[in-house]
């Protein structure tokens, strides 16, 4: 831990769910925070727990990245800081639950802005800082619809698709620079994400919890794993995802929601 101390990450989504557990993650072992996410209470209270408990330093900053002008002013407020990021966790994002025809444009907009512009921004924030001190870790939290379409959450997993492509491509350009690119591909995780996509659940207590979600992916990322999926299951269906034709796979994603108690409403 105390060669970490004075290196600093930044995760976004931080105030809650994988976010959350991550900040406590790399607070734990030593790194400095910027934390943001749009609900500023609840990142000062992640804040000033990491603090008491880690006794790192850690600043926030409230940002809506659905907002263009919310990523510019955080792109900004990177480049005037005084610090030196190691690590950039992209890990915010919410879903959007519905048929594509019968959903906001404007919130399809919003998803597209938050998972893929603001990755795309904060990585080229910081990544020619990270190549020139030839060491730096990026993490991009993308999900197991990665691997396939989602009826019903197209957006959502276009854009978790968007990730692992752009992850993938970027982290063969960087071999021999001293920067990895993690890809974490979760399963259904115990967060408030689904219930904000107003999505159904049978059970509530299904999937991992977001703190050994979070640990899985804190480990993966300071060894500079590239594609991360987690859980035997989840892995199944990658393997799946990859076998069947992608019009089986569109059907097997829906009459597995439906299962779940994920119904379109």
């Amino acid at each position: 831990m105390a060669e970490r101390r004075g290196t600093w990450a930044i995760i976004t989504g931080a105030s809650s769910g994988i976010g959350r557990a991550l900040a406590f993650d790399f607070a734990a072992g030593g790194f400095n925070l910027l934390l943001t996410a749009r609900n500023q209470t609840a990142l000062e209270e992640v804040a000033s727990q990491c603090r008491a408990k880690h006794s790192v330093e850690v600043d926030v900053v409230a940002a809506d990245l659905s907002c263009p002008e919310a990523v510019e002013d955080l792109v900004r407020t990177l480049k005037d800081s005084r610090h030196s990021f190691e690590v950039l966790v992209n890990n915010a994002g919410f879903g959007i639950h519905g048929e594509f025809a019968s959903t906001d444009i404007e919130q399809n907009i919003g998803l597209v802005n938050v998972q893929v512009t603001a990755a795309l921004r904060l990585t080229m924030a910081v990544l020619p800082g990270m190549v020139a001190q030839r060491k730096g870790r990026i993490l991009n939290v993308a999900s197991v619809y990665s691997f396939s379409p989602v009826p019903f959450q197209s957006v959502y997993g276009a854009c978790k698709a968007f990730l692992l492509s752009f992850s993938s491509a970027i982290h063969n350009e960087l071999k021999g620079t001293g920067v990895t690119v993690t890809v974490f591909c979760p399963g259904v995780t115990q967060t408030e994400f689904r219930s904000r996509a107003g999505i159904g659940q049978k059970r509530k207590e299904s999937g991992m919890t977001a703190e050994a979600t979070a640990r899985i992916a804190y480990n993966a990322t300071l060894k500079g794993s590239h594609v991360v999926v987690p859980g035997f299951w989840n892995r199944l269906y990658v393997l799946l995802a990859h076998s069947l034709p992608v019009q089986t796979v569109s059907s097997m994603v829906r009459f597995i929601n439906r299962q779940r108690g994920q119904d379109h409403k």
